[in-house]
């Protein structure tokens, strides 16, 4: 009994030092030191992982996707640009290949290339943000050890395609607008705004149509402001846009500033949804339910066309 408690001993020992040493040795290691990186001198992102390959180039000011050159989500670029110039390695987490557990392994991690033209100045890792989120893991180019970078930002970099493209479709100042028309279900109205002056409060806007009858301003309020600054929810690879040319419109607009802006949106035959085409995007796109219903609602109102439900009831 007594050489059974004596062989414990030692092994508790052991362990301890052995626990002991290598948490001295991971105090004492010296981390890599992560050159500033300067995003203004990025003129490629290569981003590899289980959504696909992604490639962003840098054109002029802006920056596109793929060899398809889509314009990219501005919003998105400035995210990963912020987690690059702060980009610090804060700890070393293992010295083991232990990838599965810190979803560094090839079904899980993010791989991201940074290139100046055709050099590529750094590459990395990214795993899962650490339990904290305080903390994300990731390895380095020809480095099989485990680290801890500072922030969680793997949901910047960890997206598809359609995710990271521009989803932007109209964007004007509402008070820019002087006249627009509408059309749907053969109807159409051609709307003015006429700015009344008073001397006891604002300038006051108001709407009419050509004939000069008064119009619902919620409704143009409403409709204006939802489409103002129009963003779709993705952009769907069928139908062919081409194809939307001899296909009955739902409904359309043209609004009129110093340019003319067109919106004209479709019923989606294969899905449940509005699709449509903008003078201010060159690609097709599907709205969200929320944003197709009230823009038909608003259009379907100024028009005084009733709702099927309305006329059965």
């Amino acid at each position: 009994m007594k050489k059974e408690y004596l062989i414990l001993i030692v092994v508790i020992i052991f362990a301890g030092s052995y626990l002991l040493l290598h948490k001295e040795n991971r105090d004492n290691y010296k981390l890599p030191e992560i050159e500033d990186i300067n995003t203004s001198k990025l003129t490629g992102i290569i981003i590899k992982s289980s959504n696909g390959n992604i490639k962003f180039i840098k054109k002029g000011e802006n920056w596109i996707l793929t060899d398809k050159e889509f314009p990219a989500d501005s919003s998105s670029v400035q995210d990963m640009f912020d987690t690059l110039k702060t980009f610090k390695l804060t700890a070393l987490v293992s010295q083991k290949k232990d990838l599965q557990r810190y979803e560094l392994d090839e079904k899980k991690h993010v791989h991201v290339k940074l290139l100046e033209n055709s050099k590529t100045i750094f590459e990395f890792t990214i795993g899962k943000p650490a339990p904290s989120f305080n903390h994300t893991f990731v390895m380095l180019a020809n480095d099989k050890n485990i680290y801890h970078a500072n922030g969680s930002f793997r949901g910047d970099f960890n997206q598809s395609l359609d995710d990271f493209r521009d989803k932007k479709i109209l964007e004007f100042h509402e008070e820019s607008i002087k006249q627009f028309s509408i059309e749907k279900d053969g109807k159409s109205k051609t709307l003015i705004s006429k700015e009344e002056k008073s001397e006891e409060k604002e300038n006051n806007i108001t709407w009419s149509s050509e004939d000069g009858t008064s119009v619902d301003k919620e409704a143009v309020s409403d409709l204006l402001s939802n489409i103002s600054f129009l963003e779709c929810e993705k952009y769907p690879n069928t139908p062919d846009k081409n194809s939307l040319k001899n296909k009955k419109s739902l409904c359309r607009i043209q609004l009129e500033n110093k340019n003319t802006i067109e919106l004209t949106l479709y019923k989606n035959d294969k899905q449940d949804n509005i699709i449509g085409i903008s003078s201010m995007n060159d690609y097709l796109f599907s709205l969200s339910e929320s944003d197709g219903s009230r823009i038909v609602e608003n259009i379907e109102k100024l028009l005084g066309i009733e709702k099927k439900e309305e006329k059965e009831n």
